[in-house]
């Protein structure tokens, strides 16, 4: 009897783990799925919307990451939430998380001052993915434009990543007017050219 109650136990455990397992499984799954879907649309809006409006091709590349690492973040947090809900009680936690969130909050400013830096920079049109700029010190191309951090690949190889907040000083070289070279033209006076002609 004790060891049909104890595999009996072991067989509900593994049902109960494997329930679990699935619905993790099923939750990651809806998230991939959703994200290929919101990054395809974006993709797909931008390429119409291109055909209406005048975007500069570094500035489109820009909004279309942004956009696709917004949609990643959301969704994937919602899927974080969720997974949570399988082992414990959100709702209760966050009636109770009052200090809590405000430590977090507090901890997070950084990353808040990041992301409206990030979108300041996007809107203002200060530089997009492709520009040849200095940013702060390094001079280099923009590689990508994210919500936290921008990348720029230097002169000297390297890939730089710098928070957002920390930009202060840009100098986008992609805006740059062209100089104009003025060349006086000098009167060059018409010389008759006299054609010799050999005796054989």
């Amino acid at each position: 009897m004790n060891w049909f109650q104890e595999n009996l136990w072991n067989t509900a455990v593994l049902l109960e783990f494997g329930g679990i397992v699935l619905k993790i499984s099923l939750i990651l799954i809806v998230a991939n799925i959703v994200t290929r879907i919101g990054k395809a649309f974006v993709r797909k809006f931008f390429i119409v919307t291109a055909k209406t409006r005048a975007y500069r091709k570094g500035r489109e590349q820009t909004l279309v990451k942004l956009c696709e690492n917004i949609i990643y973040y959301v969704v994937y947090f919602i899927a974080l939430i969720t997974v949570l809900e399988i082992f414990i009680d959100i709702k209760g936690i966050l009636a109770g998380a009052g200090v809590v969130g405000l430590a977090v909050a507090f901890g997070a400013q950084g990353l808040v001052k990041d992301v409206v830096t990030g979108f300041f920079i996007l809107f203002e049109d200060q530089f997009s993915v492709g520009d040849k700029v200095k940013i702060n010190t390094i001079e280099g191309t923009v590689e990508e434009l994210g919500l936290r951090t921008t990348q720029i690949k230097g002169i000297d190889g390297e890939m730089y990543y710098i928070t957002n907040s920390m930009i202060t000083q840009v100098a986008n070289y992609a805006n740059a007017q062209p100089k104009q070279v003025e060349t006086s033209k000098s009167a060059v006076p018409k010389e008759k050219i006299r054609m010799k002609t050999a005796n054989f």
